[in-house]
């Protein structure tokens, strides 16, 4: 098995499902109706929505990078604002965030192992360092919705 190869296999466990240490994004996310995910049950933090928003800024990120862009995040692409809470604008928000996941394993895997020591431009990091960074935020926020899941 390649590094590239190893690297699509864990982002695919910690979005779609399989992970080690438990639920993957899409799980934690099934079943939260649109007035839950809008909800912002502590103080000063964000909703499940506002969290998957994010989530999908920070996988284009990456995507945008790694592939040659550079990349300014200001604070609204960073946590951009939920504009309308209903289904539809529910159900395309987390068919945005899968769509998103899926370009950036689609563009992983027709990379080569050589690339993953590339610092792209504008960047600090390696995009090896990045595509795991991006696993790792993915897990992070995912356990961030897990604890909200709670609150309902």
């Amino acid at each position: 098995m390649t590094e590239i190869e190893r690297i699509a296999d864990q982002m695919r466990r910690a979005f779609e499902g399989g992970a080690w240490h438990g639920p993957s994004v899409t799980q934690v996310l099934e079943g939260i109706a649109p007035k839950q995910a809008a909800a912002a049950p502590i103080t000063n933090g964000h909703s499940v929505w506002e969290i998957v928003l994010h989530m999908r800024t920070w996988i284009d990120v990456v995507h945008e990078r790694i592939a040659g862009a550079t990349v300014d995040v200001p604070d609204d692409r960073d946590w951009p604002a939920v504009s309308a809470v209903n289904a539809s604008s529910w159900t395309r928000a987390q068919e945005e965030l899968s769509i998103a996941h899926r370009a950036l394993l689609d563009h992983v895997m027709s990379m080569s192992d050589m690339q993953l020591d590339q610092i792209p431009a504008g960047s600090k990091s390696t995009i090896y360092v990045q595509l795991h960074g991006a696993i790792q935020h993915n897990l992070y926020h995912a356990g961030q919705i897990a604890i909200l899941r709670k609150a309902f």
